[in-house]
């Protein structure tokens, strides 16, 4: 993360970039209307739709309407390191300095490792020093962080481990698997047993979700009808079902079903407040889920999401977090019924699986960025803000597709090498690759709790801008 003193004279570098064509405006000057194809952009919400336009005033060369579509798309997916880069290149191309150099200064102060010097296209743009500036300070990203290491290997395991939660009782480890729908148990030496599975536990398909409520024994388990699982029927896609176990023996206690409704089902998250009730999310229908005094009920919707991921409850149950994979971070605030964004100026919070609370602060598995990194964001007093962010862990070899962890006391474990985007919809590894076995990786969840900032080149004194 860049420092206060650094954005500051980076910007006032970036200031004396534009001071001549701002000599040359009139003082308190209307801003420039948009045009008639930023005014049509502005009223598609569909992503989709808007890269198509992109794409085709591309392939015309009418790199001003492709610069507009860019534009919109970072609106509607304001994390995305795709649309970032982009649009800055399109910059570039234009020559427009200014626009590039700022966009590139927001990419790095999100942490982000993106870098445009070997890109032809940034040629326009590169002649100053301003951009070394920039490309020596968005290297500093691309350095291996934090002092996390590998705790265990699942030898034996089946593919497609994505869950994984932690019995402290026993010092285990459950794991479950997409592709096969067993759980296993994972003693701290790396040893399996098997927990639960299809053949002993006939709702079990594919596992996408685990959590344990310790305080009263149970696995909390999310499964569905998926089209990985090996032994998937047409008939069973979309539906889903979120069970209780027994934490002691895999017994199944209860079972709580959903049928396809008009989208398909899909837990993607579980967490458990300290009264035992439950909540998860659906990664496809986008809602939130409570499971309390025997009955599974939606408590709300989140419209226009893209999928929901990673969630997590306060101690007293008042607040609940969780994450769109592609929009960010949200809390509800449920004595209100109420539901708000959270964010921080130059903070990315896209590509986040899962989500944590740990000592007041939350603790995040972001596989979308670039780097793949493990953060920590402390909260404001209000819990409904953001102070700050802190890597633990970023730019690792290990770190390969990370997805879902577990706390064990103040030790945080998570799956840093599922490599699900090695394998196909059908939940066979894609020709050519050769999916290695799976890694719990180790991180302190107490690193850096008085976050230092690291060290960044010094700012252009003078010379070419």
């Amino acid at each position: 993360m860049m420092p206060r003193t650094l954005a500051i004279s980076l910007c006032a570098a970036l200031l004396l970039v534009a001071s001549h064509a701002s000599a040359q405006l009139l003082p308190n000057a209307p801003p420039v209307p948009p045009t008639d194809t930023e005014l049509a952009l502005a009223q598609i919400n569909d992503v989709a739709e808007v890269m198509r336009r992109a794409e085709e005033w591309k392939g015309k060369d009418d790199l001003r309407r492709y610069t507009y579509a860019l534009e919109r798309a970072l609106q509607l997916r304001p994390y995305s390191p795709t649309f970032m880069y982009r649009l800055a290149e399109a910059y570039a191309k234009q020559g427009q300095k200014t626009k590039t150099y700022n966009l590139l200064l927001r990419v790095q102060k999100q942490g982000l490792a993106l870098n445009p010097d070997p890109d032809k296209d940034f040629d326009p743009v590169r002649s100053t020093d301003v951009w070394k500036y920039i490309i020596d300070a968005l290297k500093i990203n691309a350095k291996a962080f934090g002092e996390g290491k590998p705790a265990l290997t699942l030898k034996g395991a089946p593919e497609l481990i994505e869950s994984v939660a932690f019995d402290g009782k026993r010092k285990r480890f459950l794991v479950g698997s997409v592709r096969t729908g067993e759980i296993l148990a994972v003693a701290m030496d790396g040893k399996t047993s098997a927990f639960a599975s299809p053949q002993t536990t006939p709702a079990l398909r594919s596992v996408f979700a685990l959590a344990v409520d310790e305080a009263r024994g149970f696995l909390w388990v999310g499964t569905a009808g998926a089209p990985q699982y090996v032994a998937h029927r047409p008939a069973e896609f979309g539906s889903a079902a979120l069970l209780k176990f027994d934490l002691r023996n895999g017994k199944l206690l209860e079972a709580y079903p959903l049928q396809r409704g008009e989208k398909p089902r899909m837990f993607g998250a579980i967490t458990v407040a300290a009264n035992g009730t439950v909540y998860a999310t659906d990664a496809i229908a986008n809602l939130v889920y409570q499971a309390r005094g025997g009955k599974l009920v939606p408590l709300f919707d989140v419209p226009g999401s893209t999928s929901l991921r990673g969630i997590a409850v306060s101690p007293d149950e008042k607040f609940l977090y969780f994450v769109d994979y592609e929009l960010g971070l949200r809390v509800a605030d449920l004595s209100k019924s109420e539901i708000r964004e959270l964010a921080k100026e130059e903070q990315n919070f896209g590509g986040i699986d899962g989500l944590y609370w740990f000592d007041g602060q939350l603790l995040a598995v972001q596989n979308g960025s670039i780097p793949t990194r493990v953060i920590r964001i402390k909260l404001g007093k209000d819990r409904l803000s953001v102070d700050a962010v802190q890597p633990l862990e970023a730019n690792k070899d290990e770190l390969v597709m990370p997805t879902f962890g577990t706390l064990a006391g103040e030790d945080f474990y998570f799956l840093a090498n599922s490599q699900r985007d090695v394998y196909g919809a059908d939940g066979k590894p894609l020709s050519g690759t050769f999916p290695e076995e799976r890694v719990l990786y180790k991180v302190s969840a107490r690193y850096a709790w008085e976050a230092q900032a690291p060290a960044v080149p010094a700012a252009p004194k003078s010379g070419k801008r």
